[in-house]
């Protein structure tokens, strides 16, 4: 048994422990490391943060030692994550609370079978153990491998990537300004990185007998500390550079599946209740509750429409247990509202000051749009989540939506039918399993007595409008708290998205469809122009409830707008309300016809022109230009600066330095030892093809350094010609040593 383990593990010799860079190098390597655990715990995600020091040091000092034996890269990474894994459990556990060990691994045992049971079951996954666990791990992952990639192979650039990749995600998200944490740590990588390159040189000149003054060291150090300091200073003063919209535009080939993985990863962690950055106004595909909105008077822009409406820009169906997502992602060309009776259509000019990606704004339920666009479904194409331009920069251009507008009296929605299809049920009925029961008996002691979901949605609206009261101050609720009991129960006020969602899971409880929208109320009517002015503090959340055949109907539940106003009764044509089977049913059926005539009229071609095609996004050859661009650049600076070496150089010399060099490259370098004749020699043996004109470019630099008189003309003309040669053979290998690289990085 012992001699497998040694073959598994074979033993450290201590005495050969070493550190790249010495001790000096070791300090600033931890202080570098363990910015990112001290990131973590100023930003507060979560009560237990401690033992993310203690963690961070564990890796640093197992991946150094590790790195100084003689263990294969896979099986040292095997041998790391099965000691991270132990480590990052045993300080979490010696970091929870009080009580024996036992007991603490159980409830550590409990809160993971917790979390796994609700991500399974696509609940929101409340705990904060799990995320507790997974930010060790990032800390044990940054010092594992940054330690034992320096200790293995003198590199610096995986602690760099790694370390620094995390850090910043870290300081991305925080509330709390960590703006020094990312300065301290680029000062302590550029500073490692000088030690080492100092390193590096002291090696090469020790294998090429050069003793340097005592003072080389010095200087080369104060040099790599002054350019630090500069490149720090130009970061934080040089204004960003104008591509973000070439970035923009690549990005949104990547949004729809980044945005699912985003859905996902807050349905995982999303009990986690530490503080992130204020939300502002994103209308993304998921939002959690509790989060302030960051709003002020900047104007976001201005419509040109009959009437003021509440202006759409997306629809949430899926309640995780602490927010909302939208699961209707599916693009289609259009929408077909058309059968759904007493709507109009009304068309509204947007004048967009503050774009949100390629998000456009309606009312109600749009139509068509005077851009090219798509709308956001489910399985049921005759209604919309939302509307998307295909390009972004035509969203934040003057454009005009036509939408269907329901004016629906409140006795027709009564008499609605109560039949929802599959689709509705399975999408706008969805109650967690968490969602505690006293929020459950409360939907029905309000409703209590109401026959109808009409009479139902509007008991509830009345209930919050009444009961609660509005404040822009939001409160997160607390850790493990459903936001929607907490709101109905203890905190009785907040904004108007806890209101938007009470309503909402009070009417699923009760058997009513209804999801959340969120967009922005009508703004401010300026009687000059007889336009409407929205800022961003008009951002808004409300209810749409469905009814069939009548499609989504709005209602408002937060106390501080104006309910939606509805007639009891359509009207008839001598002005006189008539119910059912009253003398105006004539009249109202008329009116109903000639809605659905005018919105059929609509659907089939008349208005603005909507685009055509499969439902398939149009090839947007801008972001590989981008990328072509950007590949375009790098090629031609790495060719300046490797002429920029041999500035200064002959013909024959330049020739010579530049097939040495590009040799080296593609895995040939030139040895010390070797005379002219012996490199060239080896590599014509290693490249056939660049046998002969290797030996001319080595014959020529042989006669312009020991010829009494030099290299003759023809001989230096011979030479750069047989470069090119060189350079067209040794160029092509460059893809062969890339492929060789990463197999060799792979495990087998």
């Amino acid at each position: 048994m012992s001699a497998r383990v040694r073959a598994i593990f074979p033993p450290i010799d201590l005495r050969r422990l070493r550190f790249r860079g010495g001790w000096s190098g070791l300090l600033v390597f931890a202080i570098m490391t363990l910015v990112y655990p001290a990131s973590l715990q100023q930003a507060d995600w979560v009560e237990l943060s401690s033992q993310f020091w203690q963690i961070a040091v564990a890796g640093i000092l197992f991946g150094t030692v590790v790195g100084n034996a003689p263990l294969r890269p896979l099986r040292a990474v095997t041998v790391g994550s099965a000691i991270g894994a132990l480590a990052v459990t045993g300080f979490t556990m010696m970091a929870i609370g009080q009580g024996p060990i036992r007991e603490r691994a159980v409830a550590l045992g409990i809160d993971v079978n917790s979390w796994l049971t609700q991500v399974l079951a696509g609940e929101a996954a409340r705990g904060q153990t799990v995320f507790t666990l997974f930010l060790g791990a990032s800390v044990w992952a940054t010092a594992f491998v940054g330690a034992f990639a320096l200790a293995r192979t003198g590199r610096v650039w995986e602690a760099v990537v790694l370390t620094g990749g995390s850090l910043t995600l870290n300081v991305s998200l925080a509330l709390t300004p960590l703006l020094l944490d990312l300065v301290i740590f680029t000062l302590c990588a550029l500073v490692l990185m000088v030690r080492l390159h100092i390193v590096a040189l002291q090696e090469r000149w020790e294998r090429q007998n050069i003793q340097p003054t005592g003072e080389m060291d010095w200087r080369v150090l104060r040099g790599g500390l002054t350019w630090t300091l500069v490149l720090v200073i130009m970061a934080l003063v040089t204004p960003r550079v104008g591509a973000a919209e070439v970035l923009n535009r690549g990005f949104d080939v990547f949004e729809a599946p980044y945005q699912r993985v985003e859905t996902e990863w807050q349905r995982f962690f999303a009990g986690v209740s530490g503080p992130s950055r204020l939300r502002g106004i994103s209308f993304g595909d998921s939002i959690r509750l509790g989060q302030a909105p960051n709003l002020g008077d900047t104007v976001v822009m201005v419509v040109d429409s009959p009437q003021g409406r509440f202006w759409r820009v997306i629809a949430y169906d899926f309640y995780t247990g602490q927010g909302w997502r939208t699961t209707e992602v599916d693009r289609a060309e259009k929408v077909t509202p058309d059968k759904f009776q007493l709507r109009e259509r009304l068309d509204a000019a947007f004048d967009v000051r503050e774009p949100f990606g390629n998000r456009l704004f309606a009312p109600n339920e749009p139509l068509k749009a005077s851009i090219p666009s798509q709308f956001l479904v489910g399985d049921d194409r005759s209604f919309s989540s939302g509307i998307r331009a295909l390009e972004q920069r035509q969203a934040a251009a003057p454009y005009t939506v036509s939408a269907s507008i329901s004016v629906a009296d409140k006795g027709s929605l009564r008499r609605a039918s109560t039949t929802y299809t599959e689709i509705i049920r399975r999408g706008f009925l969805q109650v967690p399993s968490t969602l505690p029961q006293r929020v459950r008996d409360l939907a029905r002691k309000v409703t209590e007595g109401k026959d109808n979901p009409y009479d139902k949605a509007e008991a509830v609206e009345s209930f919050l409008r009444t009961n609660f009261r509005y404040s822009l101050a939001v409160r997160p609720p607390p850790p493990g708290r459903d936001p929607v009991d907490w709101f109905l129960f203890d905190l009785k006020e907040d904004f108007c998205e806890y209101f938007a969602s009470s309503m909402i899971m009070m009417l699923r409880e009760v058997g009513v469809p209804a999801r959340l929208v969120e967009g922005f109320t009508p703004g401010t009517f300026d009687p000059i122009t007889g336009k409407y002015v929205v800022k961003q503090i008009n951002a808004h959340a409300w209810v749409e409830v469905w009814f069939p055949g009548y499609g989504w109907i709005e209602f408002e539940p937060t106390p501080s707008e104006t309910p939606f106003l509805r007639a009891e009764e359509p009207l008839g044509a001598d002005g006189q309300t008539a119910g059912a089977g009253g003398d105006g049913t004539d009249s109202a059926t008329d009116r109903q016809n000639q809605l659905l005539d005018r919105d059929l009229q609509f659907a089939e071609g008349d208005g603005v022109s909507a685009p055509q095609g499969s439902g398939v996004l149009p090839f947007d050859p801008t972001p590989l230009v981008a990328l072509f661009g950007v590949l375009l650049v790098a090629l031609l600076a790495f060719l300046v600066r490797f002429e920029w070496r041999f500035r200064g150089l002959s013909g024959v010399e330049g020739s010579w330095a530049r097939a040495r060099l590009l040799a080296a490259y593609v895995g040939h370098p030139w040895r010390s030892s070797e005379t002219t004749y012996e490199f060239a020699d080896a590599l014509g043996r290693a490249v056939p093809e660049a046998r002969e004109p290797i030996r001319v470019i080595a014959d020529a630099r042989v006669h312009e350094r020991y010829a009494p008189a030099g290299a003759t003309d023809d001989e230096r003309e011979s030479a750069e010609d047989a470069w090119w040669r060189v350079a067209r053979e040794l160029v092509s290998l460059v893809p062969q040593r890339i492929v060789a690289a990463i197999a060799k990085v792979l495990p087998r």
